[in-house]
Parts: structure tokens; C-alpha cells; sequence
């Protein structure tokens, strides 16, 4: 158990974390191997391992942890980042984890770990709270919401999630939006955030940029039996999406 304490405390290591402690590639390889037998670590993935506590037998390390650790670029990112920041409507077994280096999908204790191609690659770091943990921040977590709503669980609950934010940093999300260069996501943002304004307090300058961005080509935010255009975005919505909230602010289709 020489090394046990080191591996406890990093909580998720390869073969070449432990190589460096022992300073031999076959040492390390016969200590992963006993200290699996003995019930002191565990194998998540292919060459990658977490230390267990000892007396509950649990991982020491949680799901944002290990998605941030799948390879040396992967984030936690859309539904996944919105339940990092406590800010998601449900909570889904399955973490996203954006990354330019692909990775097949896996499963490690009950949970999912799904690959998604990094889009852009600014607003992600690691909390000072949560340094094994890389995650976008709130502002590019909606971006990439709103760009790919599947993944951020469907249309209404990104609606509820969204409405369990304080505020937006206009300036922050402006520069993701810019970053992605996407007609369709300053159509989605600005219909989505117009109809959200005041709860998050979205100037009407930020509501203009959006429509700056926007050329005449009409799209669909969902495909419903019952839409409604919606001219000023050049959008189809589903009718009476926001058409009722109640005193409690839960969301009414």
C-alpha cells in the first residue's frame, strides 16, 4: 500500500500517472492489477482508474470529475455543466463531455459518458472549488444549450433551467455567440431571451445584436403539429410556449 495515499489523492490516474510514482512501467502495471484485486481502485474506461474509499468501497472521485478526466482535453459541458452549476430542471444519468479528441461511450457505476465535438473552445475552466473538474462557464453552457437543445434535455427544460439563472453576463455570451457564427443560434438566443428578459435581465441592446445577426432565412425552433411564426426572429415556435407561468414561475405548455 505504499502508494495507495498518492493514488487516493489525485483520485483518478493512467498508467502513466502511476508509472512516475514508482518510476517503472511494469511496476505500475503489477500495482494497478493488486490494488484492483484488493478492492483499492477500480477501472472506469480503458486505462483509466479511480481510487475507492476504503471503508464504503465508493469512488473518491464524482461524474464531473471523472468526465473531465476521459483525455487531456475533455469538459463537462450543456445539460451535464448546467447540473455542475446547480442550475438544470432534472437530473440526467448521462454526462456530456465535449472534447476534439474523440472517445467511445462508455458506462462506470450507473452512469453514461457521451462524447460531443467541441464547437468552440473558449469559456472553460476549472473552478477553484472543483480543481479535477473542467466545465464551461454559465454563459457558454446556454450558448451550446441553445445551439444543440437536444442535448440540453428539449425545449422546455432549457426553458426551466434558463429561469433558474439570476442574470446573464451580455458581454460573455455575446462573445460565444460571435464565436460560433451561427444564424440560427442568435435566432434561438434572442427569441428565447426576449421571452425571458426581465427575469434575467436582458437589455434591449443584446436583443438587437441578435437581430443584427439575423439574414431572412426562416427556421424552426421545434417541430410541433401547433406553430406560430414569430417575425421579429424569423422563427417558427411552438404555439404558447410561453404563453402561461404561473405564481410560481413553473413552466405551463
Amino acid at each position: 500500500m505504499k502508494y495507495l495515499e498518492n493514488l487516493q489523492r489525485k483520485k483518478i490516474f493512467n498508467l502513466g500517472y502511476v508509472t512516475t510514482l514508482t518510476g517503472n512501467e511494469m511496476t505500475a502495471k503489477s500495482l494497478l492489477s493488486s490494488y484492483k484485486k484488493n478492492g483499492y481502485i477500480q477501472s472506469i474506461r480503458r486505462n483509466l482508474y479511480v481510487a475507492l474509499d476504503l471503508a464504503s468501497k465508493n469512488p473518491l472521485a464524482n461524474r464531473f470529475e471523472i468526465g473531465s478526466s476521459v483525455n487531456q482535453g475533455a469538459y463537462i459541458s450543456h445539460h451535464s455543466a448546467l447540473e455542475y452549476h446547480g442550475v438544470a430542471n432534472q437530473v440526467f444519468y448521462t454526462i456530456t463531455v465535449s472534447s476534439s479528441k474523440v472517445f467511445q461511450p462508455f458506462e462506470y457505476d450507473g452512469i453514461g459518458y457521451e462524447f460531443c465535438n467541441s464547437k468552440i473552445e473558449s469559456g472553460v475552466s476549472s473552478p477553484f472549488q472543483t480543481p479535477n473538474v473542467k466545465v464551461t462557464d454559465i454563459e457558454r453552457t446556454v450558448a451550446d444549450c441553445i445551439f444543440d437543445i437536444e442535448r440540453a434535455g428539449g425545449t422546455e427544460e432549457i426553458i426551466e433551467s434558463l429561469k433558474l439563472l439570476p442574470m446573464l453576463d451580455e458581454t460573455k455570451l455575446i462573445s460565444y455567440l460571435d464565436e460560433y457564427a451561427h444564424i440560427f443560434l442568435w435566432q434561438k438566443t434572442g427569441y428565447l431571451l426576449e421571452n425571458l428578459k426581465d427575469s434575467l435581465r436582458i437589455s434591449n441592446d443584446f436583443l438587437n445584436e441578435c437581430k443584427c445577426h439575423i439574414h431572412n432565412r426562416k427556421n424552426y425552433l421545434d417541430r410541433q403539429s401547433d406553430m406560430v411564426y414569430q417575425p421579429d426572429w424569423k422563427l417558427y415556435v411552438p404555439k404558447n410556449l410561453f404563453n402561461s407561468i404561473d405564481e410560481g414561475g413553473d413552466f405551463l405548455v
